[in-house]
């Protein structure tokens, strides 16, 4: 006879894993913890989710799923999260724009998965899927500004520091506690376009 799985005891896991998630982040985070704060065995989280990984998804794909559709939409279908995009660039312009909507829908989603945002910028997966397609862009934008060719490697370093740099940030903004909405969203919008400023300036006097 099939066993029964009981929905309160789905929730109290997934509410534990969340804590646990956000104390300790995905890599440091333990199932055996989770299961204590759930007051059962390991044997019993397991009937529930099979690993880490997979009450990880749980809570964070519907989260993940809708950045995606931002970036998609973003950039007119031509970058999904976690694929390969060797083609897309964009101006300086163009990255303001765009930045300047995902602040705002990256708020938006703050405001109603906020424990799942946070969990997904504590994590690699998305951290790697945004800082790559950020990455990409500014590649593309300090290419032109400097003569520098798509395969060098000091192109790709430069542009892998820029992007890590800026979601380092953004996590962390995101964690601060903030007195409204308003001021969240108007210290990511100044904390993004800080970065676009910098690439926006007069580059004549720089020498590689």
């Amino acid at each position: 006879m099939a066993q029964v799985l009981k929905d309160d005891i789905r929730d109290s896991i997934i509410s534990s894993a969340k804590e646990e998630f956000l104390e300790h982040g995905f890599e440091g985070s333990s199932m055996r913890r989770i299961a204590q704060k759930s007051r059962m065995t390991v044997g019993n989280l397991y009937r529930y989710f099979k690993n880490k990984d997979d009450l990880n998804s749980f809570i964070v794909s519907p989260t993940y799923a809708a950045i995606n559709n931002i970036v998609m939409d973003l950039t007119g279908g031509a970058v999904s999260l976690g694929s390969d995009n060797p083609d897309f660039s964009a101006s300086v312009a163009d990255l303001k724009e765009m930045l300047t909507a995902l602040s705002d829908r990256l708020v938006d989603i703050y405001k109603i998965h906020r424990v799942e945002l946070n969990i997904l910028m504590m994590g690699s997966r998305l951290n790697k899927d945004l800082t790559k397609w950020f990455a990409g862009m500014i590649a593309s934008i300090i290419s032109g500004r400097f003569g520098l060719e798509k395969d060098d490697r000091r192109l790709k370093v430069i542009s892998d520091c820029y992007a890590q740099s800026i979601f380092s940030g953004i996590r962390e903004i995101l964690r601060t506690p903030w007195e409204s909405e308003e001021e969240l969203r108007s210290t990511v919008k100044v904390y993004l376009n800080s970065y676009l400023a910098m690439l926006s300036e007069d580059a004549r006097s720089i020498i590689f």
